[in-house]
């Protein structure tokens, strides 16, 4: 079912993205909206700030979903890839390691293992349907272990339990590192909206001198200055937060030249 509004058809899934971003957005404004009074801004600069906060939330809410969904994709491919090595190490053919894990995974990472899968029930070579899906994951660990696996197949060989046990301890040394990175990412990002807090707090405690004072009448500037310095801590904010939206395979590990 589709929702018109003002001539335009919104589908559901739509109607619920505006919807769940759109109340980021307006808890976001309501927060400036409060900030704003309690400094004392003029309307235009209220207003101003609280078109900015709308925004601000909207992206808060996006890249939240984006580093969500990056993670549980994150999870599903280790998973994916520790179940086919451990099949591949008892019976060692790719075909046979790929469809019996295909049900772990989903998106992206499923649509290259069923093309890769489609390759070799056509009878393509192994080599030639793994360019596929390496072009497609070309992070060095992975690319160990399909060449390594590849070249087992092919070639045959008794000792390749050690190396797939290595590239094993690969993936979960991988694993780890890119979960602590992103923790500190996260954990970086709240340090930081922390400090924005105490500077708001600092400049709320301020304007209220000034306000017992009698200098806030003689100072011309201090409307805009309070306009600029909520634009800054919103500024500040949104770039933070923009290191939950990179991804989590960094294109420095992708070494692999296909």
């Amino acid at each position: 079912m589709n929702y018109p509004i003002r001539g335009f058809i919104v589908k559901p899934k739509n109607l619920i993205w505006l919807t769940h971003h759109g109340l980021y957005g307006l808890l976001s404004t309501s927060l400036f909206y409060v900030l704003g009074d309690l400094l004392g801004l003029s309307l235009l600069n209220h207003i101003i700030i609280m078109i900015s906060a709308f925004g601000l939330g909207v992206w808060f809410s996006i890249t939240e979903k984006i580093y969500k969904r990056q993670e549980t994709d994150f999870y599903m491919m280790i998973d994916f890839f520790q179940q086919v090595l451990a099949l591949f190490k008892h019976h060692p053919k790719i075909y046979f390691s790929f469809t019996e894990s295909q049900d772990l995974i989903k998106g992206h990472l499923k649509e290259s293992v069923l093309t890769w899968i489609e390759d070799l029930e056509q009878g393509k070579d192994l080599n030639h349907s793994a360019l596929f899906f390496l072009k497609s994951y070309p992070h060095f660990v992975i690319g160990n272990l399909v060449h390594l696996m590849v070249a087992v197949e092919l070639f045959g060989t008794h000792d390749y339990g050690l190396s797939l046990d290595i590239i094993q301890d690969d993936i979960e040394e991988w694993a780890e590192d890119t979960l602590l990175f992103k923790q500190m990412e996260k954990q970086q990002r709240n340090r930081i909206i922390l400090l924005s807090l105490f500077a708001l707090m600092i400049a709320y405690f301020s304007q209220s001198m000034l306000k017992k004072t009698g200098l806030q009448a003689q100072m011309n500037l201090t409307d805009m200055a309070l306009l600029v310095f909520l634009l800054m801590i919103q500024i500040t904010v949104a770039v933070v937060q923009n290191l939950l939206a990179k991804r989590w395979i960094e294109d420095r590990e992708e070494i692999w030249k296909i």
